[in-house]
C-alpha cells in the first residue's frame, strides 16, 4: 500500500514561522523607537543643562561685578561690538525666538549662548524703608535687576532657553 502526504503540516509550520517572524520585526521596531526616544531624552537634558550653566556662569559674573556698574555696556540700542554684545539697555525687547537675534546679539561662554537685559536701574528693595518700622541695615537699600535669558543646545539639535530674574545689590 502506497500512503500519501497531504502536505497540512509544511503549511502550519510555515504560518507559524511567519508570524514568529511578524513577532521579531515588531519587537525589534518597538525596541528601536524606544531607543530613540530614550536617545532623545538625553540630548534634551543636555541641551537644558548648558543653559542652565550658561545662566549660572552670568550671574556669577553680574556678582563678581565684571558688567561695568556704570552700564555703558548696556547703552547700545542692539548690541554690536564685543563689549556689549549679548546685553541690552533698559527697554529694549529682543525677539527671543528667533535664531536671528541668538546668531547675531547673544553673547557665549563656554555653556551657551545668553543675552542679558537690564530692567531697573537703582531700584529701591522692598522692605528697606525705615518708615516702614523696620530696623536699619547696613546693607543698601538699591539694586540693579537683569532678565537673564540662556539657551542651551546639543549636538542633535535639541534646544532649551531658561530666564533669570537677577537683582544686583549696589555698594555702599
Amino acid at each position: 500500500m502506497r500512503s500519501y502526504s497531504q502536505g497540512s503540516t509544511l503549511v502550519v509550520t510555515l504560518i507559524v514561522l511567519a508570524m514568529l517572524m511578524l513577532l521579531g520585526v515588531t519587537a525589534m521596531v518597538t525596541s528601536d523607537t524606544a531607543y530613540r526616544l530614550a536617545g532623545n531624552l538625553q540630548f534634551q537634558d543636555i541641551a537644558m543643562n548648558n543653559a542652565e550653566a550658561a545662566l549660572v556662569d552670568v550671574e556669577k559674573a553680574l556678582e563678581a561685578g565684571t558688567i561695568d556698574p556704570a552700564h555703558a555696556d548696556f547703552t547700545a540700542t542692539m548690541p554690536v561690538t564685543p563689549s556689549n554684545q549679548g546685553k541690552f539697555p533698559y527697554g529694549a525687547v529682543p525677539d527671543l525666538l528667533t535664531d536671528a537675534t541668538w546668531q547675531n546679539y547673544a553673547a557665549s561662554n563656554a555653556s551657551g549662548n545668553y543675552i542679558i537685559e537690564l530692567m531697573s536701574q537703582n531700584s529701591t528693595l522692598i522692605g528697606s524703608n525705615l518708615s516702614l518700622g523696620g530696623q536699619s541695615s547696613s546693607v543698601c537699600s538699591k539694586a540693579n535687576t537683569y532678565r537673564i535669558t540662556a539657551r542651551g543646545n546639543s549636538v542633535r539639535g535639541a534646544m532649551r532657553i531658561v530666564q533669570s530674574y537677577f537683582a544686583y545689590v549696589l555698594p555702599c
